[in-house]
């Protein structure tokens, strides 16, 4: 994993980010993540859900993980986007940019993460907004 070095905007604007930069295998993961979250809430609630991987201020919580929007709120301090046990991701206004992550990942782990996420989403009580 390459150090991650954040484009001027998140700098200045953004929260803050962390050490290595997020490889395609993970982003992908949590592309994945997303589109389950959004396939399984809509079957569960019949309605969608405010993407927390997005620019839209949702939230999405449950025993294994928990991800939330950017958050534009200046006075507060968001230290992560996602979170799944000791990893914290975070991101520039939406997943894919500026993502990065608080340690070097190997793929079994964004493997395992990313089965231990998506069973979770159908046997869990979330908590979303």
């Amino acid at each position: 994993m390459n150090e991650y070095e954040p484009e001027l905007g998140q700098v200045a604007f953004g929260q803050p980010f962390k050490q290595y930069e997020a490889s395609n295998l993970l982003i992908a993961s949590l592309d994945a993540i997303k589109e389950e979250l959004a396939r399984v809430y809509w079957n569960k609630h019949q309605k969608q859900i405010e993407d927390p991987f997005g620019n839209y201020a949702g939230k999405y919580k449950n025993d294994i993980f928990e991800v939330e929007s950017y958050s534009w709120n200046d006075e507060v301090e968001q230290p992560y986007n996602f979170k799944y046990k000791d990893i914290e991701i975070s991101w520039y206004k939406y997943l894919g940019r500026g993502t990065s992550v608080n340690k070097e990942l190997l793929p079994q782990e964004i493997n395992d993460m990313l089965n231990d996420c998506l069973n979770s989403l159908s046997e869990s009580t979330e908590e979303s907004q």
